[in-house]
């Protein structure tokens, strides 16, 4: 994973937010290993130049969630296990339809439109 992926912040979420996010797109890309070690907090801080707290608290969320884990003096690394990506990539795809859905209905659109738009979508983008 490079930093550069993360250059550019959206005012309407939390940074700390965005960068947990762009560490488990990563890891579902396999940009990122299973036991592979990410930079420092303070490393990763000047990079994105944003303030070390910001990215203490990512790291802290990812801890939480056991995406990462620390080893005292050695740094921290990406949690091992396929279980982990996969639920990672499971949660992330319910989060991004649900908040497709939400949009749509929000449009007036039922069920069976959606489904409607979306084949129609494929089939002409050929996705």
């Amino acid at each position: 994973m490079t930093v550069s992926n993360m250059n550019q912040f959206d005012e309407r979420s939390p940074i700390y937010e965005q960068i947990v996010t762009q560490f488990c797109r990563a890891l579902i890309k396999g940009e990122l290993q299973p036991a592979q070690r990410i930079p420092s907090i303070r490393e990763l801080a000047m990079q994105l130049k944003v303030n070390t707290n910001t990215v203490q608290r990512a790291y802290q969320e990812m801890e939480r969630r056991q995406l990462i884990f620390s080893k005292r003096g050695t740094g921290y690394f990406i949690t091992e296990g396929k279980e982990m990506v996969q639920a990672i990539k499971t949660e992330m795809v319910k989060d991004v339809v649900s908040r497709f859905l939400e949009e749509m209905r929000a449009l007036g659109f039922d069920d069976s439109q959606i489904k409607g738009e979306i084949e129609n979508f494929i089939e002409k983008e050929g996705a």
